[in-house]
């Protein structure tokens, strides 16, 4: 038989884990594939990385882990950049600087995130009107 304390400490466990997986620097790694092969599939990784992060906060109904997760991962791409960027990176993102880059791409991910969950937020309200 499994207790309400043992379901909260896995629900526990499972916030800590997508606030670690928030840490990969997904915008640093995209950047740097666009940059040194000039692909855009590593975007492709972001989008899936973000998403399916969001879809396990909204899973176990923790929505501050984006909020908290998207921070997390804009330091750690900054922190990457500032360590592995090159020359190519002052001119490749024109207009844009690197870090500017950096915000415009994070933020654009986090509004689509936060759109996730308004969706999920609306679509478990009705659910709890019709079960009553």
């Amino acid at each position: 038989m499994i207790n309400k304390g043992d379901i909260q400490m896995q629900k526990n466990i499972l916030k800590i884990i997508l606030l670690l997986f928030y840490c990969i620097p997904f915008v640093f790694l995209a950047m740097n594939e666009d940059v040194i092969r000039g692909t855009l599939w590593f975007y492709l990784v972001m989008i899936i990385g973000f998403g399916a992060l969001c879809y396990g906060s909204v899973k176990i109904r923790s929505h501050w882990i984006v909020v908290a997760g998207n921070i997390l991962s804009l330091l750690s791409t900054c922190v990457c950049t500032m360590l592995f960027q090159t020359e190519k990176w002052g001119w490749y993102f024109k207009p844009f600087t690197p870090y500017q880059s950096i915000v415009f791409e994070t933020v654009f991910a986090f509004v689509i995130q936060i759109i996730i969950v308004i969706c999920s937020l609306r679509k478990h309200g009705r659910k709890e009107v019709h079960k009553s």
